[in-house]
């Protein structure tokens, strides 16, 4: 048994070398690309998707599977249309946002020098190219990280700048120990930069602006701790990425069939058993009579597209029923996983009456987009106390002037008025009902002995 066991390991190994081989053989002499399918001796099944033609370790199983997820989560956001799409609707109605600075009770001041600053936050982008960047970094990333040059003295007048910071490019210092930093030393922490052609920089902590948007790995890496990952975010891609991946792959196969219209091959018609393949001279008249050139040309007086020849041929339909392949199910599902870790409502996806999209509409701003550009604005303040606690304001975010915040505060105020006038009108038949029946005469010692005084003093 030790023997057997052991001789059908060596021969595993050596078809796996040979198919290897043959993989790369294949690879090599054709597509930079090459997708292999194999089924491993444990009975499972193993897809294989090699983007470099000398990657020859994953042809023998060993090495990256056929989905290796990309280090920069921004790029899906580029490749993916969809994603792209439910992302854009954060950016696009964050950078709506009316920002005012307001006092402690909650008036704006006039003139504001701070929002002034904020319509042109750098010399490259105005405030909505800005914030639409924010909210993208913020979710493919899962942080959004920002650099202002004032952010130590809060000193508007000297030139001021705020940018977007790629994560990507920064390195955060390794936090071992969080327990026994001091805020002074937090603040001093190094930060590197990477910009073009390798050039660093060396920032200090207190110089970055950063919240994320779910939460900070800390020292969260799976198994055991890691202080050089203290900073990372999780962003919501990590969990989606197969779901992405589906849309590409799918797209990608569409793609490839609407590019590549092969749906036939004309074959030797099979007369038994052991057929002997075409000789060289019959394989050229077949394709001469299939291409139509000489005699056989499809204009020389023949109709349609039919031909006659001397072979017995018959015709091998490569044609894919692309229902059975369920490439708009595996999509739509796809799709759906997308969109419930945005928490994107189905009313923006068609499907919906215009009063339901208006809803969904207003409940997606004044919840899920609005908590990121408060965030913001709140980060913004703590980071310039020298500025906003010298004349006790702060920042704040609104959306009531959008249109569909507007018209549903305005439906939502006139089903008010109108359920409290109704309330009105039975709370006066039942105290006449009281009246009739001797049981009160004094409307508000019945409103009071109901508990209704809050509602009368209310209207």
């Amino acid at each position: 048994i030790y023997y057997i066991c052991q001789k059908n390991v060596a021969v595993g190994i050596l078809t796996r070398i040979d198919n290897g081989i043959s993989a790369f053989k294949s690879a090599f002499m054709g597509s930079s690309v090459a997708p292999i399918y194999a089924r491993l001796s444990n009975g499972t099944h193993s897809y294989n998707y090699e983007t470099e033609r000398m990657g020859v370790l994953s042809f023998l199983g060993i090495g990256k599977t056929y989905f290796s997820p990309k280090e920069d989560y921004k790029a899906y956001y580029i490749d993916g249309t969809f994603l792209s799409d439910c992302i854009n609707l954060y950016a696009d109605f964050a950078s709506q946002v009316r920002i005012q600075e307001v006092d402690d009770k909650g008036e704006a001041v006039e003139n504001s020098e701070y929002l002034k600053f904020l319509n042109e936050p750098n010399e490259f982008q105005n405030q909505t190219d800005f914030i639409k960047e924010m909210v993208v970094n913020l979710l493919t990333t899962g942080m959004s990280i920002q650099y202002g040059n004032f952010f130590k003295n809060g000193n508007l007048r000297a030139s001021p700048s705020l940018y977007n910071l790629e994560f990507n490019n920064i390195k955060f210092p390794e936090i071992k120990d969080p327990y026994t930093l001091t805020r002074d030393k937090i603040k001093t922490l190094k930060v590197v930069e990477t910009l073009a052609d390798g050039v660093q920089r060396t920032r200090e902590l207190h110089e970055l602006a950063f919240f994320y948007d779910t939460i900070a790995r800390k020292n969260y890496r799976g198994c055991g701790t890691a202080g050089n990952l203290f900073f990372n975010p999780i962003s919501r891609i990590s969990s989606i990425l197969y779901s992405i991946q589906t849309i590409l792959n799918s797209e990608d196969m569409m793609c490839f069939l609407t590019s590549n219209p092969v749906n036939s091959i004309i074959s030797r018609k099979a007369t038994g058993a052991g057929i002997a393949p075409l000789s060289g001279d019959q394989k050229n008249d077949i394709e001469a009579k299939l291409n139509g050139r000489g005699r056989y040309g499809a204009g020389m007086g023949k109709a349609g597209d039919v031909i006659a020849t001397n072979e017995t041929l018959e015709r091998l339909d490569l044609t894919r029923d692309n229902k059975k392949l369920q490439t708009i199910e595996m999509q739509e599902n796809a799709k759906e996983n997308i969109r419930n870790r945005y928490l994107i409502p189905k009313d923006f996806f068609g499907g919906s009456t215009y009063e339901n999209q208006q809803f969904a509409e207003a409940k997606f701003i004044l919840g899920n987009v609005k908590t990121i550009t408060d965030n913001w604005l709140q980060e913004l303040t703590n980071k310039s106390p020298k500025y906003f606690k010298e004349r006790g304001t702060r920042l704040i975010g609104t959306y009531d002037h959008l249109p569909s915040v507007i018209a549903i505060k305005t439906k939502l105020k006139n089903e008010g008025f109108k359920f409290k006038a109704e309330a009105l009108v039975s709370l006066l038949g039942a105290f006449e009902k009281a009246q009739e029946l001797g049981v009160s005469n004094d409307f508000e010692q019945f409103v009071k002995e109901r508990g209704f005084e809050d509602f009368i003093n209310n209207q």
